[in-house]
């Protein structure tokens, strides 16, 4: 069964899109004028990282809970991250810059972390060309090296965030603190395999000990 033959697969749909059809509305009503360009890049931004967060989470939350099933929306979620953080160069082109290259090349000049940000962007949209049965048949060995650079790209997400910090740290601080520790359990589990297995080591004695102490009590 894939994803999109999930029964789940329509309330997933909905819900993902809930924020970006508020953020729409929001636009189209006329709330965020006169200047619209912030909120929009603002929450697609934040949206895009909360989605992010997701994606870093799913495998750690496969290994340790019983819905095996939720692996399914893997891919989905990865896609709905793509969508939001295109929303957001789109709120940028669109809005802030309304297509003049030249304000664009100016923005270029005056907010290097801009730079940091399109590479991140490049490489999701790389991924999620490449996250469908077609791709991956053709990629084969090469698929999984190519889709672990998300890891780059959350590491380029968190240094955008930081970079254009002036003075409220909120966002760039939340996001980082949601980031930091899955991608750490994330670059662990791929690159430090022996350190991951003593880990999964230790939280296995653990759960054993807990069911031994469970069936003394039952016994008594």
């Amino acid at each position: 069964m894939t994803f999109y033959d999930h029964p789940y697969k329509k309330y997933a749909f909905v819900l993902f899109s809930l924020p970006m059809i508020w953020i729409v509305s929001s636009l189209l009503s006329g709330r965020y004028f006169p200047d619209p360009a912030e909120p929009v890049m603002t929450l697609t931004g934040i949206w895009a990282v909360v989605f992010l967060v997701f994606t870093l989470l799913m495998t750690p939350l496969v290994k340790v809970s019983r819905f095996k099933w939720i692996s399914r929306f893997r891919r989905f979620i990865g896609l709905t991250v793509f969508w939001y953080s295109s929303a957001h160069v789109c709120g940028y082109l669109v809005l802030h810059a309304g297509f003049s290259w030249v304000w664009i090349k100016e923005d270029l000049l005056k907010r290097p972390y801009m730079y940091v940000g399109f590479i991140a962007v490049v490489i999701l949209s790389v991924l999620a060309l490449t996250s469908f049965k077609f791709a991956i048949k053709k990629l084969r060995k090469n698929w999984k090296p190519l889709h672990r650079t998300v890891y780059i790209a959350v590491l380029l997400v968190i240094l955008h965030l930081w970079w254009q910090v002036k003075s409220d740290i909120s966002v760039a601080l939340y996001s980082s603190l949601a980031l930091v520790p899955f991608l750490m359990y994330r670059l662990n589990a791929s690159y430090f395999p022996t350190l991951h297995t003593r880990i999964k080591e230790t939280i296995t004695k653990i759960k054993k000990t807990e069911k031994s102490a469970c069936v003394k009590k039952s016994g008594r």
